[in-house]
């Protein structure tokens, strides 16, 4: 696996199309989906930031890369997304703003770090 299953931080992240295949996306049932890479397509997911703003009506999207089989394995994957972040003071809800949020995760993931190694 390239990038084990998440969900980004983030309010949106647009993905123009890799050069290799590899991304899924997990559905409400739990079923990975591969996500086309034809050439001149984005993809855009929703992150944990717009999932908190409209309270869960868009939930984050839980996506992975898988690693390529066979004569795929060993080209590499070029990706470049944008991760898109609201002002640092926008509302996300009535006791959080954006960089109150971001600090809070930050601070989750350097935790789940230290405890990791």
């Amino acid at each position: 696996m390239r990038a084990a299953a998440h969900e980004d931080i983030n309010l949106l992240t647009v993905l123009p199309a890799s050069n290799e295949p590899g991304l899924q996306v997990r559905d409400v049932r739990g079923n990975w989906h591969d996500v086309p890479c034809d050439f001149g397509s984005i993809a855009v997911n929703c992150g944990d930031m717009l999932q908190l703003a409209s309270g869960g009506d868009y939930p984050s999207t839980t996506h992975r890369v898988m690693n390529p089989i066979g004569e795929g394995a060993t080209r590499s994957r070029l990706s470049l997304p944008l991760f898109l972040h609201p002002a640092d003071d926008v509302r996300l809800s009535a006791d959080r703003t954006a960089f109150e949020y971001l600090q809070e995760r930050i601070a989750e993931l350097r935790s789940q770090d230290l405890k990791a190694s």
